[in-house]
């Protein structure tokens, strides 16, 4: 595991750099954006173009408000809205910090590479697309809410 110091030291390093200030920069803005402004209501916010095609919800319906209600620390709500984005990161952050402390992080985290993880991450999209499509009681609590 990465230790927290090694993490901060990497990233202190790391702030000299133009393209790390600017991803600080646009995450710190967007970050911003999602707190102060809710995403279903907000005219600055994308809307779902498949659902708006189908009716149907996609793996990332939801995912805006679940930031959103995770920035405002209400954790059921962000699990309602899309539960498959906020599993999913630890994984994120993981991979990120491996990233940033080095060129041997591949090697480290050979599982991330392997096919089959990412043949497992794709069954779990799909069967979580489909299974919160699903218009039955335990599956209607994957839909976003409203």
């Amino acid at each position: 595991l990465i230790s927290p110091q090694l993490l901060l030291m990497v990233l202190l390093k790391k702030l000299n750099s133009k393209p790390f200030l600017l991803a600080a920069f646009a995450l710190s803005c967007m970050t911003l954006l999602y707190f102060f402004l809710f995403p279903l209501y907000g005219q600055y916010f994308p809307k779902c173009i498949f659902y708006n095609a189908t009716g149907l919800y996609c793996p990332g319906c939801g995912s805006q408000r679940a930031i959103s209600a995770l920035l405002h620390l209400d954790i059921a709500d962000a699990a309602h809205d899309n539960l498959l984005a906020i599993v999913s990161i630890p994984f994120l952050v993981y991979a990120f910090a491996l990233y940033v402390t080095g060129d041997d992080a591949p090697k480290r985290c050979s599982l991330f590479y392997s096919p089959l993880f990412v043949k497992f991450v794709l069954a779990v999209v799909i069967c979580f697309c489909i299974a919160r499509n699903i218009p039955a009681y335990p599956f209607t609590l994957l839909a976003p809410l409203n």
